[in-house]
């Protein structure tokens, strides 16, 4: 978080004019061309399956959506910090109930339903949990200090253990990469954080072998020793879990369930299993890579309009324009993505409160966590966990929650002045 959020003095008077600064019109035309994309790629996806229904019921969530968008986009900033902890709450006992009461889609209790209309609730607690990590910093609290950071990941701890009873393992580990974005934010000790960082980067590397994983621990060794120059007991004990954590990845994987071993392996290797495991990445790579330069043209891609890509409207969508429009198609694509994130970024640079920053950097990690972990389960970089592209894969509980949050982080650009 820049120093001088940080140093932000709340008793002061606001800027009388910050409620009436000019709306957001960059951001605003950002995410409706994502929505737009999003709109030609399912109707794209389901228009050979005859299943234009699930078009019909995307426009309608966006519909819902753009109107919450500009109501929060116009609302008194301070409500959101008002709000912050009732909101929390109310999400956490929404989460409950579903590990109990929801519905079961895809073999996952996560989902709440009212009649014919289902919302997943985990969709919402992930901006419930940003509100209540800005109030809390917002404090002033010290997050040099053991005892905050350990409050701020109870904050986060709590949501992911009734997220894992539904199960939900990919919402699960975007809670934790929005931990780790909102910590460094705001000023974390940095130790502390590489003492969680690098016993999960040496984990991952040691599923490729003893050299990566050797290589991984000297590394976090010399980075603790020779950079950080702490307390000599305290960083042998954190490079004692890393070398720990080394020897003991390949025990843990082999106690793994099989269909859990299988989707390690297809990040590894996804024609170990072209037929079962490895049949998603494999299609979805072809589909990317048969759009060549500028593509084959709108509902003429095969691998898409034969429907060999499975859930190509919901995880897989970027196959769509990828091979319809070509790379150029998917260059665009991803750049409104980077810039509605670089938004985010540079909104939570310039406002003058320490919650509206941290909320504000919230929405941009978990816009930039959504897009590089579904990009990279397209491309095979990463295990397939379902998590969804913003904006433009099917679903309304995803779109309608990243259409308040484009209207929220609107609303923080408009009232960028505003101390409170």
């Amino acid at each position: 978080m820049p120093a001088e959020i940080a140093s932000v003095n709340f008793s002061q008077t606001h800027d009388t004019h910050g409620e009436r600064r000019n709306f957001d019109t960059t951001t605003f035309i950002s995410v409706l061309l994502l929505v737009a994309a999003g709109f030609l790629a399912i109707y794209s996806a389901t228009y050979a399956a005859h299943m234009n229904n699930r078009f019909g019921q995307q426009l309608v969530f966006a519909a819902g959506g753009i109107a919450g968008m500009i109501v929060m986009a116009m609302l008194p900033v301070r409500w959101y910090q008002a709000i912050a902890y009732p909101f929390y709450i109310i999400s956490l006992g929404m989460l409950a109930f579903v590990a109990v009461k929801g519905r079961m889609v895809y073999g996952h209790r996560s989902w709440i339903a009212f009649g014919s209309f289902q919302f997943q609730p985990s969709e919402l607690a992930k901006l419930a949990t940003i509100f209540a990590i800005g109030a809390y910093l917002s404090k002033g609290r010290d997050l040099t200090r053991l005892s905050s950071i350990a409050f701020v990941c109870a904050l986060v701890l709590i949501p992911v253990a009734l997220i894992m009873k539904e199960p939900d393992p990919g919402t699960a580990v975007i809670f934790a990469g929005l931990l780790i974005v909102l910590l460094l934010w705001s000023g974390a000790d940095l130790f502390l954080l590489a003492a969680v960082v690098f016993p999960t980067l040496v984990a991952i590397l040691s599923l490729f072998g003893e050299t990566p994983a050797i290589i991984s621990v000297l590394v976090s060794g010399a980075v603790l020793f020779f950079v950080f120059r702490r307390n000599l007991a305290l960083t042998m004990f954190t490079f004692g879990i890393v070398i720990a954590i080394a020897f003991s990845t390949n025990f843990i994987y082999e106690h793994l369930h099989q269909y859990q071993r299988n989707r390690v392996q297809v990040v590894l290797n996804p024609e170990l299993d072209p037929l079962g495991a490895g049949y998603n990445v494999i299609q979805t790579r072809m589909a990317i890579g048969s759009g060549g330069l500028t593509g084959k043209g709108y509902l003429k891609g095969t691998q898409t309009q034969l429907r060999y890509v499975p859930k190509q409207w919901t995880d897989f969508i970027i196959s769509v324009p990828a091979e319809e429009f070509g790379f150029v198609g998917a260059v665009v694509i991803l750049l409104l993505y980077l810039f509605v994130i670089f938004r985010g970024v540079a909104i939570a640079s310039s406002v003058r409160s320490i919650f509206s920053s941290v909320v504000a950097i919230g929405i941009a990690g978990i816009w930039f966590l959504h897009v590089t972990v579904n990009i990279g389960m397209a491309l095979g970089l990463m295990p397939v966990i379902g998590i969804p592209l913003p904006f433009m894969s099917y679903g309304g509980s995803a779109l309608l929650t990243n259409l308040l949050m484009a209207g929220i982080l609107m609303n923080l650009y408009r009232n960028r002045k505003v101390l409170f």
